[in-house]
């Protein structure tokens, strides 16, 4: 009884950390100037666990930006969340560091900020002597011209998705596969033993580029435990992109918290039930409504 009554309170603080994350993240987003953001959230840990490896973050900038951090860690459980905490670490202390450097200077080296976050990381795991590694996209909201524009640096993680709403229509654009002049470039996944097989300065280099989204906009942000669930009739087919895609454009006019609880029971509905999740899911969907005219 006694460990049991351990158990539930370890859950409890647990879930009272994500709620107080989903929290500050909305309160965030809200600050972002001078656009009107909705969002979205929805986490549920793999089945019989406490602790999840998915991790997101955002971070306010000297320069008034923002940094989100969108992650998954290798392997579950408290294994997997001890790496999280680590790198979570490294983004404060560089992100502290980087705001030192930006009241001397006036510059906010957005590069120099990644490889800072790498180096700390990296450095971490190799003095703990861990081989897990991280899949991490590094986002900066930026005002630009009446956009807003997304400057990924990317190490391994999915990119989002995107619904680009208007009067003749409603479309798709998956920022995974090249579209026009969109190209999504990644660096390697975060982690000791990644760097220990290629050449550091090839290890440290993360890739920029962007994306401008316009006032209609959606973009959802997820965790492949979404797309890789196996349905419950034989265990082979997964769910997959295309059912998330169709899902987002079948919602579009409903408000993201709705969009992202419509998409993690259509999930349970196609593996079954909770019992057969095998993998952490998270996502975080961003809505720049239309203005009514």
């Amino acid at each position: 009884m006694e460990r049991l009554y351990k158990y539930e309170i370890f859950r409890a603080e647990a879930n009272q950390v994500r709620i107080k994350d989903k929290k500050q993240i909305r309160e965030l987003f809200r600050q972002f100037r001078p656009r009107e953001l909705l969002i979205g959230i929805g986490f549920q840990r793999a089945y019989g666990s406490i602790l999840s490896g998915d991790y997101f973050d955002l971070f306010r900038l000297s320069d008034r930006n923002f940094l989100f951090v969108f992650a998954d860690i290798s392997g579950h459980g408290l294994p997997a969340y001890t790496t999280l905490i680590r790198l979570k670490s490294a983004i404060i202390t560089a992100v502290k560091e980087m705001e030192s450097i930006f009241n001397r200077t006036g510059i906010l080296d957005y590069s120099y900020l990644i490889r800072s976050i790498a180096i700390k990381f990296t450095d971490i795991m190799d003095m703990s002597n861990s081989n897990d590694f991280a899949s991490v996209n590094f986002i900066f909201f930026e005002e630009n011209k009446g956009q807003i524009r997304l400057r990924f640096f990317n190490r391994s993680m999915l990119f989002p998705i995107v619904l680009q709403r208007s009067s003749s229509g409603n479309k798709i654009v998956n920022l995974n596969y090249p579209d026009g002049t969109w190209k999504p470039e990644k660096g390697y996944l975060l982690g000791s033993d990644i760097k220990s097989l290629i050449e550091p300065d090839t290890y440290y280099y993360t890739p920029e580029c962007c994306f401008d989204l316009n006032q209609g906009d959606q973009v959802l942000f997820y965790t492949d435990g979404i797309t890789e669930a196996f349905d419950y009739d034989n265990g082979k087919n997964q769910y997959g992109e295309s059912k998330l895609e169709q899902k987002m454009l079948e919602m579009s006019d409903l408000p993201p918290q709705l969009i992202i609880n419509n998409i993690f029971d259509s999930v349970y509905d196609f593996i079954g039930s909770h019992e057969h999740q095998k993998d952490d899911m998270t996502a975080v969907l961003i809505d720049l409504p239309l203005k009514a005219e």
